[in-house]
């Protein structure tokens, strides 16, 4: 009865899906180069639905851009770099009407660190956390510019 318990235990966490499951820190962990990184997030989405039902771009030239539907009068624009150390920083200044004009205000840098396990796959770390999540297959993480639409349309409202 045992051996049959642990052995659909065994099966249940071999069937969740590859983005569920996390490691206190990948076997053969190593600092990945900053190319890795940048690969691994340009011109890509992260979508935040639990916090906003919004998202971050990474876009080309360092550029980043954030919008919440909950706070759907704001943006965030900004840039996001990598360091040699293998974090991935973002540094918004978010915007919302003020009287005719733009208020700004600026925004926390926020860091995500990374590694590559023996296999070169990407891996993070959220602040806080001691979990490390794969990249590759985060459904969060979306090639394009999710919410281009919304963004461009509040920047021409509010004139910035």
């Amino acid at each position: 009865m045992f051996f049959r318990k642990t052995w659909l235990v065994g099966l249940l966490i071999a069937a969740l899906p590859v983005g569920v499951a996390a490691d206190p820190l990948p076997y053969g962990a190593k600092t990945p180069t900053p190319r890795q990184i940048i690969a691994a997030y340009v011109g890509k989405t992260e979508t935040w639905e639990a916090d906003c039902q919004g998202g971050i771009y990474f876009g080309a030239n360092s550029q980043a851009r954030a919008w919440c539907a909950q706070s759907s009068d704001s943006l965030g624009a900004g840039e996001w770099t990598v360091d040699s150390y293998g974090r991935m920083c973002h540094n918004l200044t978010w915007y919302w009407p003020n009287n005719g004009r733009a208020g700004s205000s600026p925004g926390e840098k926020s860091c995500i660190l990374h590694v590559v396990d023996r296999f070169d796959r990407v891996w993070r770390s959220y602040p806080g956390q001691t979990e490390w999540w794969p990249i590759k297959g985060d459904k969060a993480l979306t090639r394009g510019y999710t919410y281009q639409r919304e963004v461009l349309a509040l920047k021409r409202k509010l004139g910035i």
